[in-house]
C-alpha cells in the first residue's frame, strides 16, 4: 500500500480559485502578498498539523501570529476559532507515489538557493515553530486536482473527497465542490478579497469550471 504524500493545506478564501482553475497554483500566483520568487512552489508537508508559519495573522487572535509561536513554545492554536475567520481549514492529499512532487531537503531548488540568506533565515523560523523543514515536500509546478484527497477541519479532519479528480467527478462530488466554491466566494466577499486570487488569469473561465457547472445543469448551459 502507497504511504500518503504530505498534505498542501488551505484556507476556505482559496477554494473557489483552486477549483475554478482546476489546479493548486504555485506560491506567487494566488498568494495575496505575492509570495516569494525564490519559492515559488506549492508547497506540502508531512506533518499532520496546520502549518504554524501559514498561519493567517488575525488581529485579536495571538494564537494566529506566527510572532506568538517564535516567543513562546506549546501555544495550543484552536483551528476552528481561527479558521472561522478564513472560511475554515482545508487540506489536499496526493500519493506519495505521484512523480510531480519532490522531497524539499534532497531537492534540486533547495539546493539552489542553500546559501540564500533570508532562506535560511525562513527555514531556521519554521524549524523553531515545529513545522520542521524535513517535512517539506514540493511540487515545482501547479498542480492539477488529479486523484487527490480533500479534508476540512471541523473539531478535527473530516474526509470530503478520495481519490477525485476534477475532470471526471461525478455528479455528488460536482455538487460538493460547487457548494465549496459558493462558500469560498462568499467568504472572500465577506474578507474583502477577490473570489479569483490569480494575479493575471489567462481567460476568464476555466475547463475544470466548465465542466462543473455542465454537469451540475444537465449539460444544458453553453457559456
Amino acid at each position: 500500500m502507497n504511504c500518503r504524500l504530505p498534505s498542501n493545506y488551505t484556507k476556505g478564501y482559496c477554494l473557489n480559485s483552486i477549483f475554478t482553475d482546476g489546479y493548486i497554483a504555485t506560491e506567487t500566483k494566488r498568494s495575496i502578498s505575492c509570495g516569494h520568487r525564490e519559492t515559488d512552489y506549492v508547497w506540502f508537508t508531512e506533518k499532520t498539523n496546520y502549518p504554524k508559519t501559514a498561519l493567517p495573522s488575525i488581529s485579536g487572535v495571538p494564537e494566529s501570529n506566527l510572532g506568538v509561536h517564535l516567543s513562546q513554545k506549546s501555544v495550543h492554536v484552536d483551528l476552528d476559532k481561527v479558521g472561522n475567520h478564513v472560511g475554515s481549514f482545508f487540506r489536499f492529499g496526493f500519493e506519495s507515489t505521484d512523480s510531480r512532487f519532490k522531497k524539499w531537503w534532497y531537492s534540486d531548488e533547495r539546493a539552489s538557493i542553500k546559501s540564500n540568506q533570508l532562506w535560511s533565515k525562513m527555514e531556521s523560523v519554521a524549524n523553531k515553530v515545529g513545522d520542521d523543514v524535513r517535512s517539506f515536500w514540493i511540487a515545482p509546478h501547479d498542480v492539477a486536482l488529479e486523484n487527490f484527497s480533500l479534508e476540512i477541519f471541523a473539531g478535527g479532519w473530516i474526509k470530503l473527497i478520495s481519490n477525485g479528480s476534477v475532470s471526471d467527478a461525478d455528479l455528488e462530488t460536482l455538487k460538493l465542490i460547487y457548494s465549496l466554491m459558493e462558500s469560498s466566494k462568499s467568504k472572500c466577499l465577506e474578507l474583502g478579497f477577490p473570489a479569483h486570487h490569480v494575479q493575471s488569469p489567462k481567460i476568464s473561465e476555466t475547463e475544470a469550471f466548465l465542466i462543473i457547472l455542465k454537469k451540475l445543469l444537465g449539460e444544458t448551459v453553453s457559456i
